[in-house]
Order: C-alpha cells, then sequence, then structure tokens
C-alpha cells in the first residue's frame, strides 16, 4: 500500500474494512458548494469578502490552488463528483423528460457507472445526502442512488414546490428589471419567491438549512463510520442573504434588490446595480461560509472532526460584470467562471496548510478518498490520487482540460485556449504576459492553437461526438411518442 494512505492505516489492514483492534475508520465528508468563485474566498487571496470559516479550515487542509471542474455547469459538474469519471465528450447525450434544462452533460448519473456513495456502503460506511440543489431530484434524475439516508431541502431557484398564485406581484417587481420584458425571468422569481414567502429568520434561508440537517446527520450517525455529502446550492442565485450580510458590502442597498439577474450584457445595468449585485453575491457567500463553519464546530464538539476526511470544493464561478456579462456563459469560459476551491482536511489535520499547485479535477475527489482509506473494490475512474503527489509518488498535471457545452478550453502556466467544438471563436492567451486574459493571440498564433486543440481531443479520447439540436430538444427524446 502506498504512504498515500498512511496517515491512519496501518501496512496489514485488509484493503477497505476495519480490522480488530484498529478503531473506527475516518469518517468522511464531502461539502459541494454551487457557484463559489475561487477569488472569493479569503484562502485564495481575497481581501473583502468575509470568510473567516472557510479560511480557518483551509489552514487546516491541503489546499489545491489550480482545481478546475472538467464539465459545467452543475450536473455535469456532480456527475463528476459523484463517479470519479469524465463526462466529456458527452458521449450518446439527450435530454430528458421532465427536465427543462438541455446542454451537453446534463444528463443522470449512467446507469453502467458506479457511484461514490455506492462504494462506501459496499465497504461498510453509512451513507448520506443532504441537498437543496433540486436539479439532482428532478424526476430523470438519480443522484441520490447509493446513499441510505438523502434529504431534499425543498425550494431553492426555480423548484416546482409552491403555487404562485398567491405572490404579491408588487413584491416581484421590486426584484425586477426592465430587462426581464420578452424573457420568463418574472415567472421564474415569482416560483421562487413563492417558495420562500414564510421565510423569517436567518435560520429558513438555505444554507442554514442544508447545514443544519447536515448537523442532526451526523449526531444521528456519530457512532458509526459515515460517508456524507452536504451539497449547498448557495451561493448560486438568486442572491438574497439577510440585509445584515449585504450591508457589509453595500450598506444600505436594497431600493431594487436584482437577487436574479438575467444573463448577458452589463449594458442595461447600471455602476449601483452592479455593486448591488456584487454585494449580494458577496453577502450570500458570508452567510454560507457562517453555516459551514456552524457545522465545523458541532463535529468538533462531537469529537468527530479529527477522524472525518473533510473535503470542500466548489463546482464553478459566476461572472460578475468582470467581462462586460453578468453569469455562467458557455461563451465566456474564463477563471472567473472555471476557477473552485478544493480543499481537504485530513484526520488530525495532518499536512494542513501544505498547498499543492498543479491542475486538480472535480472527478479526483473520489478516487483521491478511496486511496486515502485504502479503498480499492476493483472499480476504476478517470480520477487521480491527488494526495500521491504529496506524498512524493507521482509528479501532477501539468495542463487540464474542460467542457462547458459547445464549448472547451485548455490551460497550462503559460496558455489559455478556449473555441467552439468545431474550433470557431478560438480565444488565445498568455497567462504569463497577460494575466487578466485581455488580449486575445489566437489569428497570429494558428499553429499553437493547433496544437492545443489536439490536447483537449487527446483528453476527449480522439472523438468529440456531434450532438443534434434534436438531441438538445426542450421536449427530450419522449416528445415524438405522444
Amino acid at each position: 500500500m502506498s504512504n498515500t494512505a498512511g496517515f491512519w492505516l496501518e501496512e496489514e489492514q485488509v484493503i477497505g474494512r476495519k480490522r480488530d483492534g484498529l478503531g473506527k475508520r475516518p469518517n468522511v465528508v464531502v461539502v459541494v458548494l454551487d457557484s463559489l468563485r475561487r477569488d472569493h474566498v479569503g484562502a485564495y487571496g481575497n481581501d473583502w469578502i468575509h470568510t473567516p470559516n472557510i479560511d480557518a479550515l483551509a489552514k487546516e487542509s491541503i489546499r489545491f490552488s489550480n482545481a478546475l471542474p472538467e464539465a459545467l455547469a452543475t450536473i455535469p459538474a456532480r456527475r463528476a463528483i459523484h463517479t470519479g469519471c469524465r463526462v466529456f465528450p458527452f458521449h450518446n447525450h439527450q435530454s430528458r423528460k421532465g427536465d427543462s434544462v438541455r446542454g451537453q452533460g446534463w444528463a443522470p448519473i449512467p446507469e453502467s457507472q458506479v457511484t461514490f456513495a455506492e462504494i462506501m456502503a459496499k465497504v461498510g460506511y453509512r451513507t448520506g445526502l443532504i441537498i437543496d440543489t433540486y436539479h439532482q431530484f428532478k424526476p430523470s434524475m438519480n443522484f441520490h442512488r447509493g446513499f441510505h439516508q438523502f434529504i431534499w431541502v425543498r425550494g431553492q431557484e426555480y423548484d416546482a414546490y409552491r403555487a404562485e398564485s398567491n405572490m404579491d406581484p408588487a413584491i416581484v417587481d421590486r426584484h425586477s428589471h426592465p430587462s426581464f420584458d420578452g424573457t420568463n425571468q418574472k415567472e421564474k422569481l415569482t416560483r421562487y419567491l413563492s417558495n420562500i414567502a414564510d421565510r423569517r429568520y436567518e435560520e429558513d434561508y438555505f444554507a442554514p438549512k442544508v447545514f443544519r440537517e447536515a448537523m442532526k446527520f451526523v449526531e444521528d450517525n456519530r457512532e458509526d463510520e459515515f460517508f456524507l455529502v452536504v451539497d449547498s446550492f448557495d451561493p448560486h442565485e438568486p442572491w438574497d442573504p439577510p440585509q445584515w450580510y449585504v450591508d457589509l458590502y453595500k450598506p444600505g442597498y436594497g431600493k431594487r434588490d436584482l437577487i436574479w439577474p438575467v444573463y448577458g450584457g452589463t449594458q442595461v445595468l447600471s455602476e449601483d446595480d452592479i455593486q448591488g449585485i456584487r454585494a449580494l453575491y458577496a453577502g450570500e457567500v458570508t452567510m454560507t461560509d457562517r453555516w459551514i463553519g456552524k457545522f465545523i464546530a458541532h463535529m468538533d464538539q462531537l469529537d468527530l472532526l479529527n477522524n472525518t476526511l473533510l473535503v470542500v470544493l466548489s463546482d464553478h464561478g459566476h461572472i460578475l460584470g468582470e467581462r462586460g456579462v453578468i453569469g455562467k456563459l458557455r461563451t465566456h469560459p474564463y477563471p472567473e467562471l472555471l476557477d473552485i476551491m478544493l480543499t481537504m482536511r485530513l484526520p488530525n489535520a495532518c499536512h494542513g496548510g501544505e498547498v499543492i499547485n498543479s491542475f486538480a479535477y472535480d472527478h479526483d475527489v473520489m478516487q483521491t478518498v478511496l486511496s486515502a482509506l485504502g479503498i480499492d473494490v476493483g472499480i476504476k475512474n478517470d480520477g487521480r490520487d491527488l494526495l500521491a503527489e504529496l506524498y512524493g509518488d507521482v509528479s501532477g498535471r501539468s495542463w487540464a482540460t474542460t467542457a462547458f457545452l459547445d464549448r472547451v478550453v485548455y490551460q497550462d502556466t503559460e496558455h489559455y485556449y478556449f473555441a467552439r467544438l468545431d474550433r470557431q471563436y478560438e480565444h488565445l492567451f498568455n497567462r504569463n504576459n497577460d494575466p487578466e486574459l485581455l488580449s486575445n493571440l489566437a489569428e497570429q498564433s494558428p499553429d499553437l492553437c493547433r496544437e492545443l486543440f489536439a490536447r483537449i481531443l487527446s483528453d476527449a479520447g480522439g472523438n468529440i461526438p456531434t450532438i443534434s439540436q434534436s438531441d438538445l430538444r426542450l421536449e427530450g427524446p419522449w416528445f415524438d411518442q405522444l
């Protein structure tokens, strides 16, 4: 057995099983935060957003400075986290019945893939899932497969939870903007505001609800060896934390709360609107951080923290006007969207404060945890043991590729390249000379663009399938049968 597992396992231990007299195996907790930008966390260099709990955790954790999703957005990223398998290049994609979101990779976990939870349950862990990321419990999804317990916290975003008929239009108008005309944004706002109409205290907000349920899970299962995934949709929009969080960043803001702005160009927004949106997002980040802190403190109070492998990561970021746009836009796959935070706190804070700078993916998390626990059930995946580099067993990745719908991205320490799948709309930047990625060098460097796209193609197994519009149609493959 490699040294990777050496922080707690005895060499002679049976793989993945507790040996008499050795004591409990470490618990495992994986916390996923939706839309948390890496550059909005203090541990990653931010100096104006309050994230004291994540920052304190990072000091006791191994921090990955170049972590990325291998595919965006919400569902593709979670497929990677839950299976350890790459989702790109989106083979055999079809949009699904019961889901209005269409896009490459937005699909259930294939039945042929074994999930993280299924493996952990197989080797004797009590498995739990606490989520408010409602896309995972839409009719055609199956992300709770393998969990002994799962709790769906209802009402986020456009969750079909409560009737909109009683919502006061004046409340909707307060959060609206003229740019909403001609879109379904007011309809979405009405649904969301109906879902949260009875909210009164901070504990009624979504991040608090999610982490309070997580606290209950660890209390209930503290005598067992448990594997818990806590999946918080916050700080995803709508951004509507209690006013005291917003006041940290823009005191008194609230005359027109654009808690859920339309994706696209910022030309329709005033500078005050943009600053307000950023304050709302920052407030949501700080509220989420506070409740992560409460959960970690509760784990510590129960004397569980130092026998737990705790992973915290985000799935992707969100552009907040920096490039003249707001949103998660496939046309703008820049670091503001792609860079994610990833920390791993080992039992007893072993190797706390160390930083790994090579490229890491979200689909590496499963294999890293399994290797750390010494679990090998013979199921192959695409992930790497990220701690092997820490122990000197292997060298880390020197480059990485990411896909978002019909866009692909390549990056290494010098180059940042992205294009459409057919190599149209190419962008190439030199990260050393142009760290803000402002000067597109693609036209003057066709040979380099060709070489970098070839590396993307290699990561895709040599072939990127063509996905037709009928595969992506909103109605889904079942429509013709009606």
